[in-house]
């Protein structure tokens, strides 16, 4: 199952304040799929897994997800 993970925070960066936003795309397989097909949209999480390229030709990255929570 592939999907989208939306990041935002604030950072401090050389004394300064920073906000971060992101969108990363992410795949998660088997059990840990499930889990993420039953959480609604918008929920915040806590992710963990690692990056890797989409695929042997892309240089797009993409995150594996091996665990979630809910926070």
């Amino acid at each position: 199952m592939e999907f989208v993970i939306k990041h935002v925070s604030r950072r401090l960066e050389a004394g300064m304040p920073r906000q971060v936003m992101c969108e990363i795309l992410a795949v998660a397989l088997g059990q840990i799929a499930l889990t993420i097909s039953d959480i609604k949209i918008g929920s915040m999480v806590k992710l963990t897994g690692y990056l890797n390229k989409k695929s042997f030709a892309s240089h797009q990255l993409i995150l594996h997800v091996d665990h979630i929570v809910l926070i």
